[in-house]
């Protein structure tokens, strides 16, 4: 396990095993093994994923840790591989540590297999179905700005240098305002992992250290509770603007409260749907996986209290169930 790995584990703590059985009784065989379980924003995934399995007629086996440990999903997927499904869904935990077995499901098993969330460091999957998380730190971006009125010090709270997709939202939020946003300051990043403590911490710092702080632009969920609580308990909420990635229903609650200004809202149903519904197409001699998109970005949206009520921004908010 790679050191932001054990990171991630230690963070999470030790659980078990979590999976749900077969959505379909009939037609092909599915595996989804998920990056974890037990949070909104996969659990949005599984909903779009039991959807298509549905509407399509096969049978989905949903599965995950609740921690997002290579450690805890290796065993995961070799349960997986041992029902000789006919096709596969993956969120791999880690970008390295997993190619070779999906290129062996790939090429000597004839299994498809497309990766979502997460992205493997060789293209030996199918698709790679994930945000586009350098556009999306954009966004981010361009909602700092109109937050904080375009001037001022702002500080980003992300995960860990060595986990891409989260350092790319980071990277692409500062990308923009350097380049169209001059007279805005970004200190150096803060990585408090996914411990909210920590965050609170960090943020605490930074606000004593920065009294001059107009902005904090947090990349995951646990990073923006953390935050919050910080700037709260510094009396300052709704004076040091919030933007936060992903839109859990508790995130939600609290932008209309006042405490965050914006949301960056993924598609994660979109990846679960569309992941399932590549893979049986697949198998049906629809499309041929020789001529399919090695990567394909879902559409995000910036979640403010002024669109929140619009059916193209609330479609895509994050639940606890299934309905």
């Amino acid at each position: 396990m790679t050191s932001p790995l054990k990171h991630l584990a230690l963070a999470f703590g030790l659980s078990t095993v979590l999976a749900s059985g077969p959505a379909s009784a009939a037609g092909e065989k599915i595996e989804f093994v998920a990056g974890m379980v037990g949070i909104p924003f996969y659990t949005t995934m599984e909903c779009g994923a039991r959807d298509a399995a549905r509407d399509l007629g096969v049978a989905l086996n949903w599965q995950g840790a609740p921690q997002w440990d290579i450690n805890l999903q290796m065993p995961i997927l070799q349960a997986a591989i041992e029902r000789s499904p006919n096709g596969m869904v993956l969120a791999p935990n880690d970008p390295d540590a997993l190619i070779t077995i999906v290129d062996d499901l790939v090429k000597n098993r004839k299994v498809p297999v497309v990766t979502v969330d997460g992205s493997l460091n060789q293209p030996v999957d199918v698709q790679n179905i994930r945000t586009d998380n350098l556009t999306a730190g954009g966004l981010a971006a361009e909602a700092m700005a109109k937050a904080i009125g375009g001037e001022g010090t702002v500080l980003v709270v992300a995960l860990n240098p060595g986990v891409v997709g989260n350092q790319q939202r980071a990277d692409g939020f500062v990308k923009v305002l350097k380049e169209k946003y001059p007279k805005i300051t970004v200190l150096p990043i803060e990585y408090p992992g996914t411990d909210q403590n920590k965050a609170a911490e960090v943020v605490s710092a930074a606000l004593q250290a920065h009294p001059d702080l107009k902005g904090i632009y947090t990349t995951h969920s646990n990073a923006a509770v953390g935050t919050s609580s910080a700037v709260i308990g510094a009396g300052l909420g709704g004076k040091v603007k919030i933007i936060a990635y992903d839109a859990d229903p508790q995130q939600v609650r609290d932008l209309k409260a006042g405490i965050y200004d914006a949301l960056v809202v993924q598609s994660p149903y979109i990846e679960g749907y569309d992941s399932v519904k590549l893979v049986t197409r697949i198998l049906r001699g629809e499309v041929d996986p020789t001529k399919v998109e090695k990567v394909s970005y879902p559409p995000m949206v910036v979640a403010t209290r002024d669109n929140l009520d619009k059916p193209e921004v609330r479609k895509n908010l994050y639940v606890d169930a299934c309905r």
